[in-house]
Protein backbone atom coordinates (compact mmCIF):
# COMPACT_ATOMS: atom_id res chain seq x y z
CA UNK A 1 0.00 0.00 0.00
CA UNK A 2 1.23 3.22 -1.03
CA UNK A 3 1.10 6.48 1.78
CA UNK A 4 1.05 9.51 0.38
CA UNK A 5 0.84 12.16 3.07
CA UNK A 6 -0.44 11.99 6.76
CA UNK A 7 -2.30 14.46 8.16
CA UNK A 8 -4.42 15.56 11.08
CA UNK A 9 -7.15 14.05 9.26
CA UNK A 10 -5.69 10.78 9.38
CA UNK A 11 -3.17 9.19 6.78
CA UNK A 12 -3.78 9.45 3.03
CA UNK A 13 -3.07 6.25 0.63
CA UNK A 14 -3.36 5.46 -3.05
CA UNK A 15 -6.42 3.29 -3.55
CA UNK A 16 -4.99 0.52 -5.68
CA UNK A 17 -5.51 -2.38 -2.72
CA UNK A 18 -9.24 -1.19 -2.14
CA UNK A 19 -9.78 -1.52 -5.81
CA UNK A 20 -7.63 -4.75 -6.03
CA UNK A 21 -10.17 -5.97 -2.47
CA UNK A 22 -13.09 -5.31 -4.68
CA UNK A 23 -11.80 -6.94 -7.73
CA UNK A 24 -11.34 -9.77 -5.71
CA UNK A 25 -14.39 -10.07 -4.30
CA UNK A 26 -16.86 -9.51 -7.50
CA UNK A 27 -14.41 -12.35 -9.18
CA UNK A 28 -15.62 -14.33 -5.90
CA UNK A 29 -19.15 -13.55 -5.50
CA UNK A 30 -20.23 -13.75 -9.55
CA UNK A 31 -17.99 -17.38 -9.65
CA UNK A 32 -20.10 -18.27 -6.41
CA UNK A 33 -23.26 -17.37 -8.54
CA UNK A 34 -22.68 -20.17 -11.04
CA UNK A 35 -21.49 -22.88 -8.56
CA UNK A 36 -25.22 -22.93 -7.10
CA UNK A 37 -26.35 -24.32 -10.95
CA UNK A 38 -26.49 -28.08 -10.36
CA UNK A 39 -28.54 -31.15 -11.86
CA UNK A 40 -28.02 -33.78 -9.94
CA UNK A 41 -29.68 -36.92 -8.83
CA UNK A 42 -29.92 -38.72 -12.30
CA UNK A 43 -29.37 -42.01 -13.26
CA UNK A 44 -27.12 -43.09 -16.14
CA UNK A 45 -29.71 -44.57 -17.72
CA UNK A 46 -32.40 -41.97 -17.61
CA UNK A 47 -29.69 -39.16 -18.42
CA UNK A 48 -31.20 -39.06 -22.14
CA UNK A 49 -34.45 -38.51 -21.25
CA UNK A 50 -34.30 -36.78 -17.59
CA UNK A 51 -31.50 -34.22 -18.03
CA UNK A 52 -33.46 -32.34 -20.78
CA UNK A 53 -36.16 -32.15 -18.31
CA UNK A 54 -34.82 -31.19 -15.44
CA UNK A 55 -32.83 -28.72 -17.09
CA UNK A 56 -36.15 -26.88 -18.28
CA UNK A 57 -37.63 -27.54 -14.89
CA UNK A 58 -34.41 -25.76 -13.68
CA UNK A 59 -35.02 -21.91 -15.69
CA UNK A 60 -36.28 -19.85 -12.75
CA UNK A 61 -32.46 -20.21 -11.11
CA UNK A 62 -30.82 -19.72 -14.94
CA UNK A 63 -33.07 -16.76 -14.76
CA UNK A 64 -32.09 -15.58 -11.65
CA UNK A 65 -28.07 -16.03 -12.62
CA UNK A 66 -28.16 -14.43 -15.55
CA UNK A 67 -30.02 -11.61 -13.77
CA UNK A 68 -28.10 -11.39 -10.86
CA UNK A 69 -24.60 -11.35 -12.68
CA UNK A 70 -25.31 -8.90 -15.25
CA UNK A 71 -26.71 -6.57 -12.14
CA UNK A 72 -23.38 -7.23 -10.49
CA UNK A 73 -21.44 -6.26 -13.55
CA UNK A 74 -23.01 -3.22 -13.58
CA UNK A 75 -22.54 -2.20 -10.71
CA UNK A 76 -18.58 -3.69 -10.37
CA UNK A 77 -18.01 -1.19 -13.91
CA UNK A 78 -19.78 1.63 -12.32
CA UNK A 79 -17.82 0.76 -9.08
CA UNK A 80 -14.23 1.32 -11.33
CA UNK A 81 -15.54 4.55 -13.04
CA UNK A 82 -15.97 5.68 -9.42
CA UNK A 83 -12.33 4.86 -8.37
CA UNK A 84 -11.31 7.17 -11.36
CA UNK A 85 -12.18 9.53 -9.91
CA UNK A 86 -10.92 8.75 -6.38
CA UNK A 87 -7.12 9.59 -6.05
CA UNK A 88 -6.62 8.96 -2.62
CA UNK A 89 -7.88 6.51 0.29
CA UNK A 90 -8.25 6.90 4.37
CA UNK A 91 -9.35 4.81 6.91
CA UNK A 92 -12.97 5.84 6.58
CA UNK A 93 -12.91 5.08 2.90
CA UNK A 94 -11.47 1.76 3.48
CA UNK A 95 -14.24 0.90 5.94
CA UNK A 96 -17.59 2.48 3.84
CA UNK A 97 -16.00 -0.13 1.27
CA UNK A 98 -16.02 -3.22 3.65
CA UNK A 99 -19.16 -2.37 3.87
CA UNK A 100 -20.49 -1.88 0.25
CA UNK A 101 -18.54 -5.63 -0.08
CA UNK A 102 -20.17 -6.86 2.52
CA UNK A 103 -23.52 -6.59 0.80
CA UNK A 104 -22.45 -7.33 -2.53
CA UNK A 105 -21.15 -10.99 -0.69
CA UNK A 106 -24.92 -11.77 0.09
CA UNK A 107 -25.63 -11.69 -3.18
CA UNK A 108 -25.36 -15.39 -4.41
CA UNK A 109 -28.04 -15.70 -1.21
CA UNK A 110 -30.47 -13.94 -2.21
CA UNK A 111 -29.94 -15.14 -5.46
CA UNK A 112 -30.68 -18.62 -4.37
CA UNK A 113 -33.62 -17.52 -2.79
CA UNK A 114 -35.72 -15.74 -5.83
CA UNK A 115 -34.24 -18.91 -7.78
CA UNK A 116 -36.13 -21.33 -5.49
CA UNK A 117 -39.18 -19.33 -5.01
CA UNK A 118 -39.64 -17.41 -7.88
CA UNK A 119 -43.38 -16.26 -7.69
CA UNK A 120 -43.06 -16.00 -3.99
CA UNK A 121 -42.82 -12.14 -2.36
CA UNK A 122 -40.76 -12.69 0.84
CA UNK A 123 -37.44 -13.57 -1.23
CA UNK A 124 -38.36 -10.71 -3.34
CA UNK A 125 -38.31 -8.89 -1.06
CA UNK A 126 -35.05 -9.47 0.92
CA UNK A 127 -33.41 -9.47 -3.05
CA UNK A 128 -34.61 -5.96 -3.51
CA UNK A 129 -33.47 -4.96 0.46
CA UNK A 130 -30.02 -6.78 -0.82
CA UNK A 131 -29.30 -4.80 -3.84
CA UNK A 132 -30.65 -2.12 -1.89
CA UNK A 133 -27.98 -1.68 0.80
CA UNK A 134 -25.95 -2.15 -1.70
CA UNK A 135 -26.44 1.10 -3.72
CA UNK A 136 -26.76 2.52 -0.45
CA UNK A 137 -23.42 1.97 0.87
CA UNK A 138 -21.90 2.67 -2.56
CA UNK A 139 -23.89 6.19 -2.84
CA UNK A 140 -22.00 6.69 1.12
CA UNK A 141 -18.74 5.77 -0.18
CA UNK A 142 -19.15 8.59 -3.38
CA UNK A 143 -20.73 11.06 -1.01
CA UNK A 144 -17.82 10.94 1.54
CA UNK A 145 -14.90 10.59 -0.96
CA UNK A 146 -16.47 13.79 -3.52
CA UNK A 147 -17.65 16.01 -0.57
CA UNK A 148 -15.89 19.10 -0.32
CA UNK A 149 -13.24 16.98 -2.52
CA UNK A 150 -12.44 15.15 0.11
CA UNK A 151 -10.41 12.27 -1.59
CA UNK A 152 -11.19 13.26 -5.57
CA UNK A 153 -9.00 15.32 -7.71
CA UNK A 154 -9.92 19.17 -7.05
CA UNK A 155 -9.83 19.72 -10.86
CA UNK A 156 -13.07 17.37 -11.18
CA UNK A 157 -16.03 18.87 -12.91
CA UNK A 158 -18.94 19.28 -10.06
CA UNK A 159 -21.17 18.11 -12.82
CA UNK A 160 -19.31 14.96 -12.68
CA UNK A 161 -19.73 14.42 -9.06
CA UNK A 162 -23.67 15.41 -9.81
CA UNK A 163 -23.91 12.65 -12.48
CA UNK A 164 -22.73 9.85 -10.75
CA UNK A 165 -24.70 10.37 -7.11
CA UNK A 166 -27.76 10.58 -9.72
CA UNK A 167 -27.08 8.14 -12.14
CA UNK A 168 -25.37 5.43 -10.36
CA UNK A 169 -26.17 6.29 -6.60
CA UNK A 170 -29.63 7.66 -6.27
CA UNK A 171 -31.74 6.31 -9.63
CA UNK A 172 -31.02 2.84 -8.92
CA UNK A 173 -31.82 2.86 -5.15
CA UNK A 174 -35.01 4.51 -5.64
CA UNK A 175 -36.01 1.83 -8.46
CA UNK A 176 -34.73 -0.91 -6.07
CA UNK A 177 -37.45 0.72 -3.39
CA UNK A 178 -39.74 0.64 -6.16
CA UNK A 179 -40.19 -2.66 -7.09
CA UNK A 180 -40.03 -3.67 -3.38
CA UNK A 181 -43.04 -1.84 -3.18
CA UNK A 182 -44.57 -3.11 -6.34
CA UNK A 183 -44.11 -6.30 -5.09
CA UNK A 184 -46.53 -5.94 -2.04
CA UNK A 185 -49.42 -5.48 -4.76
CA UNK A 186 -48.54 -7.67 -7.97
CA UNK A 187 -44.68 -9.72 -7.84
CA UNK A 188 -44.67 -10.22 -12.06
CA UNK A 189 -44.78 -6.33 -11.88
CA UNK A 190 -42.15 -6.43 -9.53
CA UNK A 191 -39.60 -8.42 -11.77
CA UNK A 192 -40.90 -6.30 -15.00
CA UNK A 193 -39.28 -3.05 -12.70
CA UNK A 194 -36.01 -5.49 -11.78
CA UNK A 195 -35.59 -6.15 -16.07
CA UNK A 196 -36.39 -2.23 -16.61
CA UNK A 197 -33.08 -2.27 -14.20
CA UNK A 198 -30.70 -3.50 -17.46
CA UNK A 199 -31.21 -1.31 -20.29
CA UNK A 200 -31.08 1.60 -17.49
CA UNK A 201 -27.67 0.46 -16.63
CA UNK A 202 -26.48 0.70 -20.17
CA UNK A 203 -28.00 3.85 -20.03
CA UNK A 204 -26.10 4.91 -16.98
CA UNK A 205 -22.94 4.39 -18.38
CA UNK A 206 -23.37 6.86 -20.91
CA UNK A 207 -24.71 9.42 -18.69
CA UNK A 208 -21.71 8.96 -16.99
CA UNK A 209 -19.46 8.08 -19.42
CA UNK A 210 -17.74 11.59 -19.99
CA UNK A 211 -16.70 14.76 -18.29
Amino acid sequence: MSYLRTSRKGTLFTPNRLEALTDGIFAIVMTLLVLDLSITGISQSSVQTELPRRLLKSWPEFLSYVMSFIILGMIWISHHRMFHYIKRANPMLMWINILFLMFVALVPFSTRLIGDYLWTQVPFVIYGINMSLIFIARLALWNYASGKFRLVDSSINPSVIKRLKLFIGIVPLIMFLILIGVSFINIIAGYVVLWLLLPYGVLAQRLTGSE
